[in-house]
């Protein structure tokens, strides 16, 4: 198995960029992602709400799946685990990319504490130490295609954030992680976390620790707990010093402005974690790159759908909006019925597959920098902040049953 990452055209030396992100199998075939682009969003490996008969009928999207291990940690001692290869688990499909990360993107509050070799999880089954090792031989059993490493990422409030030991003890433990997981991991392609957190100084040391280091593949950047303004100049000081040739994914910014300003950024990948979040909340999306409205979405919630037999979005080519209209979507809803998500998430998918290839039509025009500008302006600040409604939620609208989410 080989990774390759081909930036085919650039907006600029230190901004967007678009590129080929190729895995090649040899006798099994080659999969190639357009990027910018996205992975899909799993919950225990499956994207929330489908199932692979759903999928097949809708519109094509990125042949690329995100997968966290800690959905796969339970109460038995993670050096004991026997894992099943993880496309035949969870019915990923054969062709798809796989990165296999520890965390959970939608998920930002952690108390799980690492130490000196291990990482802190916190799982279902608990607080889940997982060493370097282990995660190696999980990835070496699972079978993806990229790995991220694990890394001592910073949970803490300031000033930790910006300086003292614990950012330095941060990135020295996370870049000795990083050499052993390189050490262990035998045929998936290795993705280093970018370490550093608002400490100028220790984003550098680890930046040009990572560049330094032949067997990364590719960049992670993973500070989910950060404000989006300090999440995008921990970007973009890292990014001036790691080769530019890799592929860049930063975790939890999937949020449609947010994604628009990672891309502008240099950013490769996101998640699709978004459109699952929309779909937690019971809305439609409506948002557009280009055009005229201001409705980032669709409340079907709301007493009028009842009587509305219209579309999901006037305009939308989806399955759900060919098939079906607001009244039928707002009945499902009160009703608690799981049609309610499901039709919900085919939807947003194909709302968040369109805007990023909007977004590569734009870059292609050599046009983003504007286009996002009057994005942004046009649906004002607050229009996406479903992410963070998800981080607080406790179940889904159409169950009863309580999600478990760290606190």
């Amino acid at each position: 198995m080989r990774l390759r990452f081909e930036v085919t055209a650039l907006g600029s030396a230190s901004g967007p960029r678009r590129g080929i992100l190729e895995i090649d199998r040899g006798e099994q075939g080659s999969t190639r992602v357009e990027t910018p682009s996205f992975l899909k969003y799993t919950r225990h490996g499956m994207q929330p709400h489908l199932v692979p008969e759903v999928a097949a009928h809708m519109d094509e999207q990125p042949a690329a799946t995100h997968v966290q291990l800690e959905d796969f940690l339970d109460e038995q001692a993670i050096e004991k685990r026997k894992f099943t290869e993880l496309r035949k688990l969870a019915g990923i499909d054969q062709a798809d990319i796989v990165m296999l990360d520890v965390l959970d993107p939608t998920i930002t509050m952690r108390t799980g504490k690492s130490g000196e070799k291990f990482m802190g999880v916190d799982s279902e089954g608990g607080l889940r130490r997982l060493t370097p090792a282990a995660f190696a031989q999980a990835v070496n059993a699972l079978g993806p295609d990229v790995a991220v490493a694990p890394a001592d990422y910073v949970h803490e409030a300031q000033p930790s954030l910006t300086h003292g030991k614990r950012i330095a003890k941060s990135v020295a433990r996370s870049t000795q992680w990083l050499d052993e997981t390189l050490a262990g991991v035998t045929q998936a392609a290795v993705f280093a976390p970018v370490m550093g957190s608002l400490s100028p100084e220790q984003r550098d040391i680890s930046a040009r620790a990572l560049a330094a280091r032949d067997g990364v593949a590719g960049y992670v950047l993973n500070d989910v707990t950060l404000s989006a303004d300090d999440r995008l100049w921990a970007a973009q000081r890292s990014l001036a010093l790691l080769d530019s040739g890799k592929p860049r994914y930063m975790a939890g910014a999937s949020a449609p402005d947010m994604a628009l300003r990672a891309v502008l950024s240099g950013v490769d990948l996101v998640d699709s974690s978004y459109a699952y979040a929309v779909t937690e909340q019971g809305l439609a999306s409506a948002y557009v790159l280009g055009g005229t409205g201001t409705a980032a979405h669709v409340d079907l919630w709301q007493d009028e759908m009842a009587a509305d037999f219209g579309p999901l979005v006037p305009g939308c080519t989806c399955m759900a909006c060919r098939l079906h209209h607001r009244a039928y979507l707002n009945h499902l809803l009160c009703a608690r019925e799981m049609l309610a998500t499901v039709l919900l998430q085919v939807h947003n998918l194909h709302c968040f597959q369109r805007f990023f290839a909007d977004m590569r039509d734009s870059l292609a025009r050599g046009s983003l920098a504007t286009d996002a500008a009057r994005f942004i302006e046009r649906y004002g600040s607050g229009a996406f902040g479903e992410l963070s409604q998800l981080a607080v939620q406790v179940s889904s609208p159409t169950t009863k049953i309580q999600r478990r989410r760290h606190a």
